[in-house]
């Protein structure tokens, strides 16, 4: 305080004898000033306060990290001491399952082609099949046809007695006695 009251006094004299002239620009800088040393002298221990507690935070926070971090490095050393052989196992399974997979699609084509053999195996033995009762069946129906025919020749030429099928009658047993 004593401080304070040796500045208001000195500034009073300088004032009087008008070395300081008294203007709004050094109005405002003696306000700022005033406030500044103010809020320093009354501030600051809650300030330091406050920035010790963060400080304290954040010390707390990287320690609880790097604990974490040392814990898991720790607990992976661990895995790699205790397991090298799986993972060695790992790594040779991957290599089969690739050899395997790059064979598997090598062979996919073959498969393909022999399921499509199959199948026009089938559509052929179908076909030959069809083909085979087909012929039969038009065998069978040209022999009545021709059946009916011989019957309808007959029965013209002998029943009804239309000369052109007895003429005809005549010259296919001629034929036929000559055949003999």
């Amino acid at each position: 305080m004593l401080n304070f009251s040796i500045v208001i006094i000195l500034s009073l004299i300088l004032i009087s004898k008008n070395l300081i002239l008294l203007n709004e620009e050094t109005l405002i800088l003696l306000c700022f000033v005033t406030f500044c040393w103010l809020g320093f002298t009354k501030l600051k221990d809650s300030l330091y306060a406050d920035f010790e507690f963060q400080k304290k935070e954040i010390e707390t926070k990287f320690s609880e990290s790097f604990k974490s971090i040392v814990s898991s490095l720790i607990a992976n050393l661990k895995w790699q001491k205790l397991f090298p052989i799986l993972i060695t196992n790992f790594g040779i399974l991957e290599k089969q399952f690739t050899t395997l997979s790059f064979k598997m699609i090598g062979q996919v084509p073959a498969i393909q082609n022999r399921e499509l053999q199959k199948t026009y195996l089938k559509k052929l033995f179908f076909t030959k099949r069809l083909e085979e009762q087909t012929s039969k069946v038009i065998s069978l129906v040209l022999a009545k046809k021709i059946e009916k025919i011989t019957f309808l020749k007959y029965f013209y030429s002998t029943k009804i007695k239309i000369s052109a099928f007895q003429c005809n009658y005549k010259i296919a047993l001629r034929e036929y006695i000559e055949t003999i």
